[in-house]
């Protein structure tokens, strides 16, 4: 009897001990939804809105597969907050700073062209002065130095618009070259993966065979692409892929030029020692298959990726259709084909 109601004790314990964590953790949770720091009205409510379905899922966990998933949905949802608080904290930043130089410029401006605008004036000024003492009528001394005070305020006016135009138009002008830029960019980018599309990965090939460059080029696969259409929605897709594309990026480095060929196969141009592209390879083989947490609608979904890497050598006289050839060879020959 004694055991039995030790043991009921130490369940009812068991039990307080899972009410106040899982209280804790409610807490947690509504307590960054809270406190968060508002950089976007819109991102802000949508985090909240997400926190709440968290939320939700802590009073439904019972087991500890959906405690593991309340962790992975929550870190999730935290990340894609910072990483898009990031972005306009970036974006105010760079505001900021053509805020900045656009008063630089003007003040810079009305410095330099006020010294010589000035003394111009001056001069004009000691001559209206010398021809109103010059004439004894005293109607024609108001006159002279009405005008003059006239001019003095009409120019002075007229320069101060003109610096500030200057640097409106300058700000301007830098605005339009970011979005020329940034249209560029967006003309070349595969946007469910984010990096380069076929065009502009095939453009810097045929540049390279056109200088008859010696380069490798990565060949990645993913074969369960397919597969994975029937059973994830393109969101949680697209999620898993860009993190295994980051993954790669930070295998390669940034010198990398890393584009996606079709639905399935992307290739990553390298201009470095053959074997070290093949020790690359086998790496990301064994580092990008596996699991991928991506958010969804302020929940972690798990989706699982099966990469196969390769390499084609491109050295220097092989023709642009044998380096083509080759390609397409090891991207159907990693597919199974």
């Amino acid at each position: 009897m004694i055991s039995i109601k030790k043991a009921s004790e130490d369940l009812d314990r068991l039990a307080d001990m899972v009410k106040a964590a899982k209280a804790s953790y409610n807490h947690a949770v509504w307590s960054a939804s809270q406190y968060t720091i508002e950089l976007d009205a819109t991102d802000s409510k949508r985090f909240r809105e997400h926190l709440e379905r968290i939320r939700a899922e802590v009073d439904r966990a019972e087991f500890p597969e959906d405690w593991a998933s309340v962790q992975s949905s929550f870190r999730g949802e935290l990340r894609e907050h910072r990483d898009r608080s990031l972005i306009h904290l970036n974006k105010l930043r760079s505001e900021m700073r053509a805020a900045a130089e656009a008063m630089e410029t003007f003040a810079n401006g009305v410095a330099a062209s006020g010294a010589d605008h000035k003394q111009e004036l001056q001069e004009a000024v000691g001559s209206l002065e010398t021809a109103s003492h010059a004439d004894t009528l005293q109607a024609v001394r108001a006159a002279l130095a009405q005008t003059k005070d006239k001019i003095l305020t009409s120019v002075e006016k007229m320069e101060h618009e003109h610096q500030f135009a200057i640097a409106q138009l300058r700000d301007e002008i830098r605005s339009l070259h970011e979005q020329i830029d940034t249209g560029r960019r967006v003309q070349f980018l595969d946007t469910p993966s984010g990096v380069w599309n076929r065009s502009k990965i095939e453009s810097q090939m045929e540049d390279m065979l056109n200088r008859d460059e010696s380069f490798c080029v990565l060949v990645l696969r993913l074969r369960n692409m397919r597969r994975l259409d029937q059973r994830h929605s393109p969101t949680v897709i697209e999620g898993a892929v860009k993190a295994l594309l980051q993954r790669l990026t930070a295998m390669l480095g940034d010198d990398a030029a890393i584009g996606r060929w079709d639905e399935e196969v992307f290739a990553a141009i390298l201009q470095v020692d053959p074997a070290v592209v093949i020790s690359l390879s086998r790496e990301a083989t064994a580092r990008l298959s596996g699991g991928y947490s991506v958010q969804e609608n302020g929940m972690g979904r798990k989706i699982d990726l099966t990469a196969a890497t390769g390499v084609v050598e491109r050295k220097r006289d092989m023709t642009s259709a044998s380096f083509h050839q080759k390609l397409q060879q090891m991207a159907d020959a990693l597919g199974g084909l």
